[in-house]
């Protein structure tokens, strides 16, 4: 009798671990209530999935200890920090952050957005002054069709989540970041900004691999859980890119549920 409980105690083992695995569902979505996406939008997705745990698109830095938010809402709150916080009021859910630490302090060091903004300022000056090579005119011309979404219009959050949005995204990034380095490198009256391009375009793809690599650590600690990480739309096709292979989880996109 021993012997056959010990046989059906491994042969449920092996089952359970052959159908039992992680999900992971990654909701792009932008932070600011629009007309297609509001802190509702991200709570109602999570009330479909059910989660076990909802990653934030932030440092440990904005959590306390034991993962509550250390924030006002009318200091930092966007959609999916309103919305999850909705979902926990009501149901029982881990909150974790997965950005890179430290992030915003590195913003404020480096002066990134002013940067970024004036950088590419100057880059315009340039084209519209015709003081720019004939192919660097015409990579800002692309940046400029594709830096708007190239006229994509989204009604809905599963719009910025569907493949077509996913690949498009993909491409923009390839484009907008190898040429604007680029062109301020090939560019002598724009080479005060080399150093700062070069950053620029790194710590985006730092930033990603950092985030996919919190997101493989922490879904190792939720062996069959359901995991829904919330993150800005563009960082969705380099997350998935990062992610995808692995063995840890599955993937899912949320109307699958």
């Amino acid at each position: 009798m021993k012997k056959i409980f010990l046989l059906c105690l491994m042969l449920y083992s092996s089952f359970y671990r052959a159908y039992s695995q992680t999900e992971l569902c990654i909701v792009g979505e932008v932070h600011e209530e629009c007309s297609y996406m509001n802190r509702d939008s991200v709570y109602n997705i999570l009330m479909k999935i059910k989660p076990d745990v909802v990653l934030i698109e932030l440092d440990s830095s904005f959590f306390t200890p034991d993962f509550r938010f250390n924030i006002k809402p009318d200091q930092y709150w966007g959609n999916q920090m309103l919305g999850a916080h909705k979902y926990k009021s009501l149901r029982k859910v881990d909150l974790r952050p997965f950005d890179m630490s430290g992030r915003d302090q590195w913003y404020r060091q480096t002066n990134y957005f002013d940067n970024q903004e004036k950088m590419w300022s100057d880059i315009l000056d340039l084209y519209e002054k015709n003081e720019l090579s004939a192919r660097d005119k015409e990579d800002v011309d692309l940046i400029r069709l594709i830096m708007n979404y190239n006229g994509l219009k989204f009604n809905s959050v599963k719009d910025l989540n569907v493949n077509v949005t996913v690949k498009f995204l993909s491409l923009r990034e390839k484009i907008i970041y190898s040429k604007v380095v680029s062109i301020v490198e090939n560019t002598k009256k724009l080479n005060h900004w080399i150093d700062f391009a070069r950053l620029w375009k790194a710590q985006w793809y730092e930033r990603n691999a950092i985030m996919a690599d919190n997101i493989k650590k922490i879904a190792r600690e939720y062996t069959n859980k359901r995991i829904v990480v919330l993150v800005g739309l563009e960082h969705k096709p380099g997350l998935l890119d990062l992610l995808e292979g692995s063995t840890d989880f599955i993937i899912r996109e949320y109307w699958t549920y």
